[in-house]
């Protein structure tokens, strides 16, 4: 976990930013569903009063871009995929990491 406080100079507010990071397994876990517990787990909340995740990205499309391929050999690639989810900005990496971002702004008086 990280955190930055950069200045937004335009609207001169001080942002701070926290960073979760979670490893998955890309063969034998569904990313959905470990974001879907990871953002529930870091907002204390039960995951069915989480906004659902269809609403943001298509959950079996970014399952399909990590899961194995059909003939169950692994994906070699190296990409990512980022979106919002619930005030955080999301990265799911081919490498089996979800990352979590999350930040705050507090005016500067």
């Amino acid at each position: 976990m990280s955190n930055n406080t950069p200045l937004d100079t335009e609207n001169r507010e001080q942002v701070t930013t926290t960073t979760h990071s979670l490893a998955f397994d890309p063969i034998a876990d569904s990313v959905s569903e470990e974001l879907i517990t990871a953002v529930a787990t870091l907002n204390d909340t039960d995951p069915a009063e989480l906004v659902l995740l269809a609403d943001c990205i298509d959950p079996d499309a970014l399952d399909a871009l990590f899961k194995p391929r059909m003939d169950g050999t692994p994906r070699e690639t190296n990409g990512q995929v980022e979106f919002t989810y619930d005030s955080y900005h999301v990265t799911v990496d081919s490498g089996g990491t979800i990352t979590l971002e999350y930040a705050e702004s507090t005016t500067d008086s």
